[in-house]
């Protein structure tokens, strides 16, 4: 009786809230951000068939600087990373890019689609912007869809960076709060965002174990960062790279006393890691 009460509890919290709770900017309050920032970027919009995907750029004019590509997490969008595209070191670097990923923020908004269906969405914005050599990187859900792409050793791949990423199928938690955005009773209570986010997380360990025995073929450089007080993605996965990646293309890093929000509160950090790590990459 206490769980169908705080159930009907959230749910309704979800439905006053659900108007706001998108995870998204749109595009003119990203052009008013770049006003006040003096940091501009592009804002570009992909068709692909049936699908519109849109992703934020910003084009280093400089010769022969690689391209950055962010894929955030679940729930969210592109405008978790603005901050990196806004970085002076980033953008003195490389070219920048963040894509709403498939689902989420104004690319297909609210409708679930698959890892390898992301996959796909991510090299058909990389031909559309003609980079030859990317580095993808990743945080969460975002790592598990890099580290799936890594696995395929696409030619254009420099390096992948997967941030606290589910990447373990043995080692996958659930909330039990989650499953208010998946099951059909309660589904409708829930903001599209978190519809996505759920089908996602219930979908995610048949995902994994269908390209589980991949991770060995991996060539190229990966780094794979987590926190040791990671309470959403157990830290275990760590392990699991450990035991599954070849030594020699894997640079695990156990960030002890963080959390799962690293490219969040640990920017300047995560950047000065990721530039050392680059720094190593032979192009």
């Amino acid at each position: 009786m206490k769980l169908l009460l705080a159930i009907l509890l959230i749910g309704a919290v979800l439905i006053l809230v659900g108007s706001c709770m998108t995870f998204r900017d749109s595009d003119k309050a990203l052009t008013k951000a770049m006003e006040n920032s003096q940091k501009p970027f592009e804002i570009r919009y992909l068709n692909s068939g049936s699908k519109k995907i849109r992703y934020l750029y910003f084009q280093n004019e400089a010769a022969g600087k690689p391209l950055l590509f962010i894929v955030h997490g679940a729930p969210g969008s592109s405008s978790n990373f603005q901050s990196f595209i806004e970085n002076d070191t980033l953008r003195s670097q490389y070219s920048i890019l963040l894509i709403d990923r498939l689902g989420y923020g104004y690319s297909e908004f609210g409708k679930y689609h698959t890892i390898k269906e992301q996959a796909t969405a991510i090299e058909k914005v990389i031909a559309e912007v003609g980079a030859s050599e990317v580095i993808l990187m990743g945080h969460s859900f975002g790592g598990s869809i890099v580290g799936y792409v890594a696995t395929q050793n696409p030619s254009w791949l420099l390096a992948t960076v997967m941030i606290a990423p589910a990447i373990d199928p043995e080692n996958e938690k659930y909330f039990w709060f989650g499953k208010i955005g998946y099951y059909k009773l309660t589904r409708w209570m829930a903001p599209k965002s978190l519809r996505v986010a759920a089908s996602e997380k219930y979908n995610h360990v048949e995902e994994l174990k269908e390209f589980e025995s991949d991770w060995g073929s991996i060539l190229k450089p990966i780094l794979h960062i987590h926190g040791d007080k990671d309470a959403l993605v157990p830290f275990q996965n760590l392990a699991f790279s450990k035991n599954n990646i070849p030594e020699e293309v894997l640079t695990p890093q156990s960030w002890e006393g963080h959390n799962h929000f690293i490219p969040f509160r640990n920017a300047d950090q995560l950047i000065d890691s990721l530039q050392v790590f680059l720094s190593e990459v032979k192009r």
